[in-house]
């Protein structure tokens, strides 16, 4: 009889010592469950040179003010069209989407449009063609109207796969 005792006794501190085991094991994965880590991931950059060109009158000049917004001055303008050529290239490595052409400071009796490029258009990263577009800024100035005023065209560009159309 005792030896079943004592085995009975070696059994039941194994079985005390398992239930422990488990225990603790379930203790330290609540007290981990959450985890950090620090890090930062450069996967490319986007980068982009607006540049003017060459304009079709003395009376307009065509200049880039901040990043991404074309400045076309016209001076002494007669009623007619007007335009300057310009370049959008993308020096970064990461492929882009123009978001949005906005013009603004458009006096009445004067029509503002850009060829070339539209909204959607998609730049790729440099070295892959096409890295570059080339377009205008056509300024139409009406019968009634004429003089000296500036319109801007500001681009918003965005990475090729945060465009939204």
């Amino acid at each position: 009889m005792r030896k079943r005792n004592r085995s009975a006794r070696l059994g039941m501190l194994g079985i005390m010592l398992l239930a422990a085991l488990c225990v603790t094991g379930v203790g330290y994965a609540a007290w981990t469950d959450e985890s950090s880590i620090d890090a930062t991931a450069n996967l490319g950059h986007v980068g982009l040179v607006l540049s003017p060109g060459a304009c079709s009158d003395p009376q307009i000049t065509c200049a880039v003010s901040a990043p991404h917004t074309l400045v076309v001055n016209l001076t002494d303008a007669a009623p007619g069209n007007y335009g300057c050529l310009f370049t959008v290239t993308n020096t970064g490595t990461i492929p882009v989407k123009i978001q949005s052409i906005d013009t603004s400071g458009v006096p009445a009796g004067v029509a503002v449009s850009v060829l070339g490029v539209t909204e959607g258009t998609q730049i790729e990263q440099a070295g892959v063609h096409p890295d570059s577009f080339d377009g205008a800024v056509m300024v139409t100035v009406q019968q009634s109207c004429g003089g000296t005023f500036s319109v801007n065209v500001d681009f918003s560009f965005v990475q090729w796969n945060m465009y939204i159309a």
